[in-house]
């Protein structure tokens, strides 16, 4: 259980942005690519609300649940992305497990009251995840983007972008041809993850549901949205 729940810890952390696995669906050679990375990410932010809500987002408190084996694993993440800040924690029947805080360009993680400093590509892929909206900001971090073509996601066609960071990792993120939304993310740490049930909270679109399928899981993990805030108050011990 305790393999499981650093599991999806490191799941919620780094799923934009670790090496690409091999069962991910690949682009179709015989189609030409019809939209570049930027018109792929554009299609997105417009999508779920539009730059301009995006952009008034100065941090987001989230809360997702999963029930394993009768026990209900608590992932909670709070986004300062006003003060580049950001803390992720998960609990297992209200027992902390795990937490990890990034402040001052710094990461830091404690499990079972052992702390260790996030290592350089550690810290590299959860940066992305101090933004609320990391999709518009990749390119600003720094990561190299490259359209893939089209795959399909549960019979749903769509865009395949991939994503390769400062340190290397690699992911691929497959968007909707249809409606622009975030469809799944693939890498070899997390596995795929699927995102499902989008809902509007405060007039941003964003996903009550994430399946989680992983070769270490013996059964995919499904996780809903049980709280979700923009532009909270927060208070600087949460950084503590």
């Amino acid at each position: 259980m305790k393999r499981v729940a650093a599991l999806m810890t490191l799941v919620f952390l780094y799923h934009y942005s670790y090496a690409s696995s091999g069962h991910m669906p690949g682009p179709n050679p015989s189609e030409n690519v019809e939209k570049s990375p930027q018109e792929i990410i554009d299609g997105y932010a417009a999508a779920v609300g539009g730059v301009d809500k995006i952009n008034a987002v100065k941090n987001m408190v989230i809360v997702m649940e999963a029930l394993i084996q009768g026990m209900t694993l608590e992932i909670s993440s709070t986004s300062d992305q006003e003060n580049k800040r950001l803390v992720q924690q998960t609990a297992m029947n209200g027992n902390v497990m795990q937490k990890t805080i990034v402040k001052d360009g710094k990461g830091y993680m404690s499990m079972m009251g052992q702390i260790q400093e996030l290592q350089e590509d550690q810290l590299d892929a959860v940066n992305a995840q101090i933004y609320v909206f990391p999709e518009i900001y990749y390119e600003r971090l720094g990561y190299t983007l490259s359209a893939e073509g089209e795959g399909e996601v549960d019979g749903e066609k769509a865009y395949i972008l991939k994503i390769v960071t400062n340190s290397g990792l690699e992911t691929k993120e497959f968007y909707s041809v249809t409606s622009g939304l975030k469809l799944r993310t693939s890498s070899e740490m997390a596995g795929d993850i699927s995102y499902g049930d989008y809902r509007e909270v405060d007039g941003l679109k964003i996903p009550h549901k994430m399946t989680i399928s992983n070769a270490m899981l013996p059964v995919p993990i499904e996780a809903n949205l049980v709280l979700a805030k923009f532009n909270d108050q927060l208070d600087n011990s949460l950084f503590e």
